[in-house]
């Protein structure tokens, strides 16, 4: 079974929550690629612990689509399908938007100068990234575009003020990442990328709320109610 990374050293976050990010990484990084059977022994002692908090880890990867787990069979890494990854997309679409409305709406300035850079750090990377005007980017342009953009959206969901929204957000992290890394082309061209995110940081610089979620949601292409993935 591939690495993933090394024994644990103790830290004030909870256990189970620590495997669960180590095996959810290991995923979205294909160390862990789709199909490949995990074996709940093998990761404890890679990881120096026990195996209940990586049962618990498995269980929660099951609950959000990253494994399958057979009672005394097996445990896997699921496969992605592309109705899957669009759909996870549009979720995330729909999530960022009222993570960046509330957030907007209620940052405290420290806070508001913090994703004012990260939106920005976005436009920088998106207006060097070459062809601009184009959706075939290579693939290594197009991970720290991702990047980017996630430190923002984690930002904005950590920011937004509500605690329901922000556990919601954060355990169902993993597959939306796995999506974004299953689509080898972006939603928007790096330029038009850039164009909305000055326009998101001038929307969070003026507290207003609707236009970061209406831009948002742009970016996504969420203007209209879509019905193919019912």
């Amino acid at each position: 079974m591939p690495g993933i990374t090394g024994p644990i050293e103790p830290a004030p976050q909870r256990l189970g929550d620590t495997v669960y990010q180590r095996i959810g990484q290991a995923i979205i990084d294909r160390r862990l690629p789709p199909g490949a059977r995990i074996r709940d022994l093998d990761i404890a002692a890679e990881l120096g612990v026990s195996r209940m908090p990586v049962r618990e880890a498995l269980q929660r990867l099951e609950r959000i689509g990253l494994v399958e787990m057979s009672a005394s069979r097996f445990t896997r890494v699921t496969e992605i399908s592309e109705r899957e990854i669009e759909a996870s997309l549009e979720y995330l679409g729909y999530q960022v938007g009222i993570a960046m409305r509330m957030a907007a709406d209620r940052m405290p300035d420290e806070e508001r100068r913090r994703a004012i850079e990260l939106t920005r750090a976005v436009v920088a990377r998106c207006r060097a990234t070459e062809p601009a005007d184009s959706l075939e980017v290579d693939v290594e342009l197009i991970v720290p575009i991702y990047e980017d953009l996630n430190e923002l959206y984690a930002f904005a969901a950590a920011a937004c003020g509500n605690s329901v929204f922000l556990r919601s957000y954060n355990e169902a992290w993993f597959g939306l990442r796995r999506a974004q890394r299953g689509k080898p082309n972006l939603i928007q061209t790096p330029a038009a990328i850039a164009d909305a995110f000055e326009r998101l940081a001038e929307a969070i610089a003026d507290h207003d709320g609707k236009a970061a979620e209406r831009i948002i949601r742009a970016m996504f292409l969420l203007t209209e109610v879509r019905t193919d993935l019912l």
